[in-house]
């Protein structure tokens, strides 16, 4: 393999798509930068039409660099075009919706949440109906006399606010996460104020597939698989990972087999390897190697379909389709770089938003990675027994993945397992059991055969040896390095240092190693003026609750009174009615008033309790009500401040 990857065609301009899309997102390009966007990707496009027949290297230069700014434009207008697909002014105040549940509901504490496609809004001035074609987060109170599914239509009256950002409280951009996956608002319907205006009615094929994936679901609970045992099998086979609780999913990531919890290319791959296996006398029949093409094609797309699409699965089951394609038609082994780049393209086409996709991102640089490291891994060490090599590339495979996102893993969550490599090593066998037993049991339970009741235990003894294998690994000393962040800066010289690294390795040149030594020094000296800079203590008031933070760890703090007093600030609580009508001889002085829904009565209740620095009103007060509370701050002439669009509000101590 060619150490150039970046002479293949689709990596240059899967390359250049990702850069105009990321510049927009930079930029926050709006719909009003559309038409000049469109203007210079024609104008580009002729550029590359006339360069296109040359021979001459400054011109063939001049193609290439108008190809690049062509698929750069491209990238920018179709990121506009995703954007303009998800945000929308909605109004706010209480409003009539109708629209269509488009996932499968799920508790949510006391309430129940799905994703609904709004299709018109009632307005409430003019009282007339408005298309809006845009989905949001609905959480709704459950009635007994009425139970939502899939596919129901339900009219609701709520508030639809844009999804709340507060990425400088809790370090996640939950408003960026919820816009990624095409929702441009939340809203809460209370009981009372929803109704079902008609069952499942026509449904799309993702629709018909996640409630496929339910009566999967269904399947393992009649065989008496639940609880953990239920979560893993579920999110392991189909994606479902509802059942996931958050200890779980802590214990498979100290573990460093969180991977295996998200479909990806490892289970992709395990499906392949498995009907690869199960086809393969269909080759000694003419036109075999066509017919085992399309069967595996066709059962990749239908797995991810039921997986509900998503980008890990998408990603992987597009690489697999190019590739399968590619050594149908041709006896040349087909270059995984460009399958991969293939594939990356054909998404960000389809969803540019795929690109801020945390899974996106880990899926493709692993795979990436494992395509650049693993042969160097394998190559170490040769075996002449078979199980010694078998373990030695599971090895391989597992250090190459991980080195490849390492980069990604420390800048998004800090953390990093040390005992990944012993983890792999029972997480592959396993995988492969569980998945080739539930699908052998799945035939069997279509089939009403007797003894998917045996084939079902094995499933669960599979499931249940994997999560206590989890738990153990879990459990050692030092078994996850955690509060290990890097700045985006520290992540982009470590992964500069990662290749420059495997390019010494494959060319043995000075220049890459001299490359490679310099981003080693600077991020040492980054990592030690990071160490002596100290980092700044905060309060925090979000979530309707008091809060501090020390550089990322956050404490939530507590009080019966619901006074809190930090350091030098004094802060009241207020969510509830309990201020009302009382009276004092001395009123408290305070530096915050900080009130959150359960909050009855007005500021006039208030004021003679406490001597009043600054007003704080919360996301959770409905718009009408922070509006009046407002107005009275006005007119008691006190100082507020409004958090709905940050989500918290912090003070430095």
């Amino acid at each position: 393999m060619s150490s150039r990857f970046t002479f293949y065609p689709p990596f240059r301009l899967s390359v250049a798509l990702a850069t105009g899309i990321f510049l927009s997102h930079c930029w926050q390009a709006v719909r009003e930068y559309l038409p000049v966007l469109l203007v210079l990707f024609v104008i580009s496009v002729l550029f590359c039409l006339f360069f296109y027949r040359t021979s001459t290297y400054s011109r063939r230069f001049a193609f290439g660099l108008s190809a690049s700014c062509s698929f750069m434009l491209l990238g920018g207008i179709l990121y506009i075009l995703a954007c303009n697909k998800v945000n929308y002014s909605w109004p706010s105040a209480d409003s009539v919706y109708v629209g269509t549940i488009t996932d499968i509901p799920h508790n949510k504490g006391k309430t129940i949440q799905a994703t609904v496609h709004i299709e018109h809004l009632k307005d409430t001035l003019s009282h007339e109906w408005k298309q809006v074609n845009r989905n949001i987060m609905l959480y709704w109170i459950p009635d007994s006399a009425q139970v939502l599914q899939c596919g129901d239509r339900i009219c609701f009256c709520s508030q639809v606010r844009k999804p709340v950002s507060d990425v400088d409280f809790s370090g996640f951009d939950y408003g960026r996460y919820l816009e990624i996956q095409g929702i441009g608002g939340t809203a809460v319907a209370f009981a009372g104020r929803w109704h079902r205006l008609s069952q499942c009615g026509e449904t799309t094929w993702a629709q018909h597939a996640l409630m496929f994936r339910e009566q999967i679901v269904a399947t393992y609970r009649s065989w008496g698989l639940k609880g953990d045992i239920l979560a893993v099998a579920s999110a392991l086979t189909v994606g479902d990972k509802a059942e996931l609780t958050r200890e779980l999913k802590a214990t498979y990531s100290a573990a460093g087999a969180s991977h295996v919890l998200a479909l990806s290319g490892l289970h992709i791959g395990i499906l392949t390897m498995i009907l690869s296996w199960l086809l393969y006398p269909l080759r000694r029949i003419r036109g075999g190697k066509w017919m085992i093409g399309v069967c595996l094609v066709s059962f990749l797309w239908g797995f991810a379909f039921l997986s509900g699409l998503s980008a890990s699965v998408v990603r992987a089951v597009t690489m697999f389709t190019v590739y399968t394609l590619a050594s149908v038609v041709s006896e040349e082994r087909f270059s995984g770089f460009s399958a991969l780049s293939l594939a990356a393209f054909l998404m960000l086409v389809y969803q540019p938003m795929y690109l801020f996709d945390i899974s996106f991102q880990l899926s493709f640089v692993a795979v990436f990675s494992i395509l650049l490291f693993y042969p160097l891994f394998s190559g170490l060490c040769h075996f002449r027994n078979k199980v010694a090599g078998y373990v030695w590339n599971i090895l391989s495979l597992s250090m190459a993945a991980q080195l490849g996102t390492l980069p990604f893993v420390l800048y998004y969550f800090g953390a990093f397992p040390a005992y990944f490599l012993l983890a792999n090593l029972v997480v592959a066998p396993l995988s492969i059991c569980i998945l080739a037993i539930t699908l052998l049991a799945l035939v069997l339970s279509a089939c009403n055969c007797w003894i998917v009741a045996f084939v079902s235990q094995g499933v669960e003894i599979a499931v249940r040896l994997l999560n206590g294998s989890m738990a153990q690994i879990q459990h050692w000393s030092g078994a996850q390095i955690s509060s290990v962040y890097l700045s985006a800066w520290q992540a982009i010289l470590l992964a500069v240092l990662l290749l420059a690294l495997w390019q010494y390795c494959v060319s043995r040149r000075a220049r890459e190693l001299i490359v490679s030594l310099i981003c080693l020094n600077v991020l040492l000296v980054s990592f030690v003026m990071t160490s002596m800079k100290k980092a700044d203590d905060y309060l925090y008031l979000a979530r309707a609750g008091v809060y501090t933070k020390h550089d990322r760890q956050v404490n939530e703090l507590f009080s019966s009174s619901h006074i809190y007093k930090v350091e030098h600030f004094c802060v009241a609580l207020l969510d509830n009615g309990t201020w009302k009508n009382r009276q004092t001889a001395y009123p408290l002085s305070v530096d915050y008033v900080y009130i959150c829904r359960g909050f009855k009565g007005s500021l006039k209740d208030v004021i003679p309790l406490f001597h009043i620095g600054r007003v704080v009103l919360d996301v959770s007060l409905s718009e009408a009500y922070r509006e009046k509370l407002k107005q009275e701050c006005e007119t008691a002439g006190l100082d507020y401040i409004d958090i709905s669009e940050k989500g918290s509000y912090a003070i430095l101590l």
